[in-house]
């Protein structure tokens, strides 16, 4: 049976069908709408029905930008977008489409997707963080997400991670996301960060443009600093990274690199953080909504 699986992210909606042995079978993408709840709707009933044109669909998979009730699929949080707090939109397209459905925050897909099929088959206790607009993740221990007692476990993004110049505190999604990136970059080279993307930058870097090296040696700093936090939170036995940016084949060693520079001013005994990238890419919170449907919705 096939399932179509949608990925809200801050800025794109990935959506694709999906079999029910986890293989993405047919993708496309679409700006999200900023605006208000209606539009999203709109925009996601589109994607549902050119799933339909395809093939015959049997249930609804939504990974959302925001803390989420994993057993009612209700937004608990902004997260990406403004709009989306305390709404249901995998219910309302449902019970539009006599489907079931289902909906959880997209750190927790992605790791789900890592438990099924990815490189969390073989691991007990795991750490996921999703690297994109913010910085989202996902705590598993024995294989089993933990959600916490307000459905917040694994919002790493909320991390502090720094300081403004005022002695503000910054999180991590602020000052260590790929969007965060982009801005900096952006913002000492005095152009428009609408004309940039992460790739962009990490580019700029490789070919030697110093202010993008500077940005990027911030990048890893602040992640390196994420990824330490992490460890030392409960002690995963791995810490998967996920997001496009991950995609860099020397993504870990560069972290690695920034945890060395770290760990030569931490003169005490600490556990390294194991690290290692999603197997799944940037389908995983597709992948992984489609698993959390097929686990707590009633499929025939």
């Amino acid at each position: 049976m096939n399932y179509v699986a949608m990925d809200i992210g801050g800025s794109a909606i990935k959506a694709g069908i999906i079999s029910s042995n986890g293989h993405v079978l047919k993708k496309t993408s679409i700006p999200t709408p900023m605006g208000c709840l209606e539009d999203l709707i709109r925009v996601l009933s589109g994607i549902i029905e050119w799933a339909m044109k395809e093939t015959k669909i049997h249930g609804i998979a939504l990974s959302q930008p925001c803390a989420t009730d994993a057993a009612t699929g209700q937004a608990l949080s902004e997260g990406s977008l403004i709009y989306i707090k305390d709404t249901n939109p995998s219910k309302i397209l449902g019970e539009k489409y006599g489907l079931p459905y289902s909906a959880a925050n997209d750190g927790n897909c992605a790791a789900l997707a890592e438990v099924w099929i990815g490189n969390a088959k073989d691991v007990g206790n795991v750490a996921l963080v999703v690297c994109g607009t913010g910085i989202g993740g996902s705590v598993l221990i024995d294989q089993k997400i933990v959600s916490g007692k307000s459905n917040f476990a694994g919002e790493f993004g909320m991390f502090v991670t720094g300081f403004d110049e005022e002695q503000n505190p910054i999180i991590w999604s602020a000052n260590g996301s790929t969007k965060a990136l982009v801005d900096d970059y952006a913002k000492r080279s005095g152009i428009d960060p609408k004309a940039l993307d992460g790739k962009m930058v990490f580019n700029l870097s490789d070919g030697g443009d110093p202010v993008a090296k500077s940005c990027v040696a911030d990048f890893f700093k602040i992640f390196a600093y994420g990824v330490h936090n992490i460890q030392h939170s409960f002690d995963p036995d791995r810490i998967l990274v996920g997001g496009a940016i991950s995609a860099r084949p020397d993504f870990v060693a560069q972290i690695d690199d920034a945890l060395d520079v770290l760990y030569t001013h931490l003169k005490r005994l600490m556990s390294r953080p194991s690290l290692s990238v999603c197997a799944c890419g940037s389908d995983a919170n597709m992948i992984g909504a489609v698993y959390h449907l097929l686990s707590t919705a009633n499929i025939d």
